[in-house]
Parts: structure tokens; C-alpha cells; sequence
């Protein structure tokens, strides 16, 4: 089982346990104070990320990423969040499943796509995910936890373990010894909190145009998935939904009026062929009207793995125009292309990406990748870019790539630099910084290397 699934599986069920976290990342322990303030709340998130990152399995995929911040942005004025900043993580994990971490954090894995048909089922759970956020459901968990003795919350620190590892017999044995009132409490938490998040996550998704079917899509999809942890831990579940909770949501559709519906940002076709993507090698062609499409994309790609450049843009471009001009289809032209060195078509694609959508990473990356094929210098546009979004690890891996293929050893310290910061490594950064330093050209701006210093400082300082 991933770390994200184990997260969510803790903070779900004994979110209120102080305890969890530091048996699921190994010495990182918290209470009721590191998340007293949205402030601290943040600045405990980034730590708990730094801290776990190296197990979470990331895509290093800008498209998804960029997705998942582009839904997330239209749903985030639903929520009370202030200023909250909203990381997004896209993961390997063939698990159906995504979580909420304190600080706006918000992963979600890739097996989800194996049963979410439509962009509106996605908005369903990124909008319960940040009802736990705005609800501050983790500072109250633990707020309840402070209250518990020690005895009980080693007890339900047990059960969460067990349940974490899949160890049903473990988890049943500690409920039948005398702790069964401890662990309903717990779920009693977790239950209010799911229906809590439910209902917040509703008038999210009205307010931002979608579905509110969707929720009760989502949930009716969840309820089939437990039925395999009923059988193995009795009424102890880790995603409490029960007829309660599904006929409290369907209720409250039917209550409620749809707004109009606001145009999605990925189409069907789209939905279908980044869902066709982000399941690959985890099922076979996903049903639909656009299988055909799909089985092409994927033979290209595998081709493009392996080292078969041409062949795949060649495979590719049998597609038909409506897609390859996607927002999919333009993320995998940019790709095979650069790799095949059709330098004026890859050129296209990223400018098109642009307009579409200029604050995205996505066509930034994709100049430095063109950028190492081609010789150019580095596009001016990183650099800007870098200044405000210096936690996009992925910008950093890119650096990396160019500074190898470039044999610029300055930039290449200088990204294992910020990479060693984003994974809570500070010897490591350390290092990286003086290398960097040392192999720096006399003849450019330091601007760069001065932001990555004030940051290690900020990072050693917290």
C-alpha cells in the first residue's frame, strides 16, 4: 500500500490521533499547536511534504499537474480559504484514491481514473477534498485527540496501523478486546467529517457549474470499493459511507437547484484521452466511443519509450485533427515531437498551449526540453516563472535535463539544489549551493543563486 493511501486511510479515520503521522513518516510527530493558525497549518503542511515526498511516487507529468491546479483554482473560491496556496500532486499510485493534507495539499492518485468517467466526477472529490481543508477537519481532529488518554490513543493509533497495513485480523482483534467504544468514537469523527466535507463539497460544485449528480456518482463509486474492507474489518471502515451518508447527499441534490453549467475544461473527448492516458499500463483500453483513439495513443507511446521517435510521431499523426488538437493531444505532439526534432511543430503546439492557457508550466518545460535538443540558450521564460513558482519540482527536474545536455554545471547544481530543498534535504542543498557557487559563470546574474540561498536559509531557519 502507498504512503498516500496510508495517509488517507490515518487521516480519516483517527485524523484526531497524534500518533498517526509519525508511524506512517517515521519521527515526524505533531499536535493541535502546528495547526492552531492557517499560517502554521501551511508551514506544517510544506514540512510534512518535504518530509514524505521521497515516498510518494510522483508523476513527473506538467500536464497533469497543471490540470489538476486549473480545476482546483475554479473550485477554490467555493471554499473559505483565504490565501491558502493549493498544492497539487499528481501520483502513481493504481489505488482509487486522493487526500487532503493540512496546508493545501492535495493529491490525487492515477488509479482514479480507472473508474471516473467524466471531469465532473473529478470536481466531486477535489471539492470534498477541499471541504476538509476549509473545514480545518484535521485541527479539530486533533483538538478532539488532546482530550483522549494515552491508554486510548495508543489503542486507536493500533488500529489505524492495522488498518494502514491491510492487517484486518489485527484491526478486528484490538476492537473485540475491549476497545470497540474507542474505535466508533473515532469513526464517529470521521463519519461527521466525510458528511461534512459531502455537503460543503455539493455547494462547491454548484457554484462552480458542474454536476451535482457527480457527488452521488463519486460516493455510489466508493460504497463498491468498501465492500471488500466490511468483509474484512466488520463495521470498522476507513471510508465510512453507509446508506446514511449516501441518502443524506441524494437528498440534498434533490433539494437543490442546478446552476447552469459552466463549460468544462476538458471536454469528453479530452476527459476520455487523458483518462486513457493516466491508466495506461493499469488496464486495457477504458470503455467508450473513442477506444480507437486510445489504442493508437498508447501504441505511440509505447513506442516513444522506446527510443522509436519518428515511428511514434509517425504512429501519432494518423490520428484525426479534432485529437490531436486536444489539450492531450497537444501535451503528447509537444513530446513526440521535440524527441524527433521537428523543431517548427513542437514550436506550434507549445505556442498554442500558451495561448490557451499562459500561466501553465507545462509549455515553459517544453521550451527547456526543445531548448536541450535544439542548443538554445535558456528561454527567458523560466526564469520568470521560477521566481514565483519555485515549488514546482518539476521545473527543477527539467533544469536538471537541460544542464546536463547543455554541460552547464552551474545550472545543474543549481537545480539539485532546489530538488534536495523540495525533499526536506539540507545537507544535500548545502552542498548543492557551494557547488553551485563554485562553478558559477562571472559573466551572469547571481539573481538566481540569491533566491536559492534565501530560501536553504528559510528551510534551516523553520
Amino acid at each position: 500500500m502507498t504512503i498516500p493511501t496510508q495517509f488517507r486511510l490515518a487521516s480519516m479515520i483517527l485524523l484526531s490521533v497524534n500518533l498517526t503521522l509519525s508511524m506512517i513518516t517515521p519521527g515526524f510527530a505533531f499536535n493541535s499547536k502546528d495547526l492552531a493558525t492557517k499560517d502554521s497549518e501551511y508551514v506544517f503542511g510544506q514540512k510534512w511534504l518535504k518530509s514524505t515526498r521521497i515516498h510518494l511516487d510522483e508523476q513527473q507529468d506538467p500536464y497533469c499537474t497543471d490540470i489538476l491546479e486549473t480545476l482546483l483554482t475554479r473550485l477554490k473560491n467555493q471554499f473559505k480559504l483565504g490565501h491558502l496556496p493549493l498544492t497539487s500532486l499528481c501520483l502513481n499510485s493504481d489505488e482509487f484514491n486522493a487526500f487532503a493534507a493540512p496546508g493545501g495539499i492535495i493529491g490525487v492518485n492515477r488509479g482514479v481514473y480507472l473508474d471516473l468517467k467524466n471531469e465532473d466526477q473529478l470536481m466531486a472529490i477535489l471539492a470534498h477534498e477541499l471541504a476538509h481543508l476549509a473545514q480545518r477537519h484535521h485541527y479539530r481532529g486533533l483538538r478532539k485527540s488532546e482530550r483522549l488518554s494515552p491508554g486510548k490513543m495508543a489503542t486507536l493509533a493500533g488500529i489505524v496501523a492495522a488498518i494502514a497495513t491491510q492487517q484486518g485480523q489485527t484491526a478486528n482483534s484490538l476492537i473485540l478486546g475491549g476497545q470497540a467504544a474507542n474505535a466508533q468514537m473515532a469513526l464517529a469523527y470521521s463519519r461527521d467529517f466525510e458528511r461534512e466535507a459531502d455537503r460543503m463539497g455539493l455547494y462547491a460544485l454548484r457554484g462552480s457549474g458542474y454536476r451535482l449528480e457527480a457527488m452521488a456518482e463519486v460516493i455510489s463509486i466508493l460504497a463498491d470499493k468498501q465492500s471488500w474492507s466490511d468483509r474484512n474489518l466488520s463495521f470498522l471502515s476507513t471510508h465510512p459511507i453507509g446508506l446514511d451518508r449516501q441518502s443524506d447527499i441524494e437528498a440534498r441534490i434533490y433539494q437543490l437547484e442546478q446552476k447552469e453549467l459552466r463549460p468544462p475544461l476538458l471536454n469528453e473527448l479530452d476527459f476520455y484521452l487523458f483518462r486513457c492516458i493516466q491508466t495506461e499500463n493499469l488496464q486495457e483500453i477504458p470503455k467508450g466511443p473513442y477506444e480507437k483513439q486510445c489504442k493508437i495513443m498508447r501504441l505511440a507511446l509505447q513506442q516513444f519509450r522506446n527510443k522509436s521517435y519518428e515511428q511514434a510521431l509517425s504512429t501519432f499523426s494518423t490520428l484525426n485533427n479534432a485529437t490531436k488538437n486536444s489539450l492531450t493531444g497537444l501535451d503528447l505532439t509537444i513530446a513526440f515531437a521535440i524527441r524527433a526534432h521537428r523543431i517548427d511543430m513542437a514550436n506550434d503546439a507549445i505556442e498554442t498551449l500558451e495561448l490557451f492557457f499562459p500561466s501553465w508550466i507545462t509549455p515553459i518545460i517544453a521550451r527547456l526540453d526543445l531548448a536541450s535538443v535544439s542548443g538554445a540558450p535558456l528561454p527567458r521564460q523560466f526564469r520568470f516563472i521560477t521566481k514565483r513558482r519555485s515549488d514546482r519540482l518539476d521545473l527543477w527536474k527539467a533544469l536538471a535535463r537541460y544542464a546536463q545536455q547543455s554541460k552547464q554545471p552551474h545550472l545543474l547544481f543549481e537545480a539539485r539544489g532546489w530538488d534536495a530543498l523540495l525533499h526536506g534535504k539540507l545537507e544535500a542543498a548545502e552542498t548543492a549551493i557551494i557547488r553551485a557557487e563554485e562553478n558559477w559563470p562571472k559573466n551572469q546574474p547571481i539573481t538566481p543563486l540569491q533566491q536559492l540561498k534565501k530560501e536553504f536559509i528559510r528551510a534551516k531557519s523553520e
